[in-house]
């Protein structure tokens, strides 16, 4: 781990929050615990505000080591093909064309990406991907509330043969969930890196682009958990391998 002076700085989106549908009044917020496992893994967090022109995006991307893409509402259907349905709740556009171009630049320059719950949910679409709009409790099998109003911790099964098998270096895990949209057709040269006990699948990675880590389920309200610890480690260690590498670099 680098030391605490040469830590990478790893930028990370903000929500947004409006009581208007139309957006036009809006706060930035930010959940604590997205900083506090960046900070405790050996990063330094950013809270990257809104930016919709290109000079202050390049400013951003050269800022920055890593991207944390967080949790938020439904990604616009629009995006893969359909019409939103009754329980889709479409996210701030403005925030999803700001993440959208930070995710396809920073890619081509190989930055660490991490997503998280929408996070991985807007990876899945932007690789040309598509989502179940609303989970609906199933008939059969195990049953699961993915959106945590009941019992919020659920088991996963790692896929064997992934990186993030190799990571956790077992075979299962519990985590903590909070989604009522999960991946319908996974993006073409991503795998399912685990599943829940329901099928759903909870992380997806690319073999071609082991920069990109996305997860459906949320470390950082774990922060004890070994699970979540390694994740972020992992993430935060990409950074500041990403830093050397661009030292001294724009």
């Amino acid at each position: 781990m680098a030391s605490r002076r040469h830590a990478p700085l790893i930028g990370i989106s903000c929500e947004t929050v409006s009581k208007r549908k139309d957006y036009a009044d809006y706060e930035l917020v930010c959940d604590h615990r997205y900083a506090m496992a960046i900070d405790n893994a050996g990063g330094h967090p950013v809270l990257l505000a809104l930016a919709h022109k290109k000079m202050a995006l390049k400013r951003y991307l050269e800022g920055i080591d890593g991207l944390l893409i967080v949790g938020g509402d439904d990604v616009d259907p629009r995006l893969y093909g359909e019409e939103p349905g009754a329980h889709t709740h479409v996210i701030y556009p403005k925030r999803t064309a700001f993440e959208t171009w930070l995710y396809q630049a920073g890619k081509r320059r190989r930055l660490p990406i991490f997503g998280i719950c929408y996070g991985m949910q807007l990876i899945n679409v932007l690789e040309g991907g598509t989502l179940r709009q609303h989970l609906r409790p199933k008939i059969k099998g195990p049953r699961i509330d993915h959106r945590g109003r009941r019992r919020r911790r659920h088991g996963i099964q790692m896929m064997p043969g992934t990186r993030l098998a190799e990571i956790f270096g077992a075979r299962e895990a519990t985590v903590i969930s909070e989604h009522h949209q999960a991946i319908q057709y996974l993006a073409p040269g991503f795998l399912p890196s685990c599943v829940a006990d329901d099928g759903v699948i909870e992380g997806i990675e690319n073999p071609e682009w082991p920069e990109i880590l996305a997860v459906q389920w949320h470390p950082e309200r774990m922060p004890y958990s070994r699970v979540s610890r390694k994740l972020f480690k992992t993430f935060v260690e990409s950074c500041a391998a990403y830093r050397r590498g661009h030292s001294g670099t724009t």
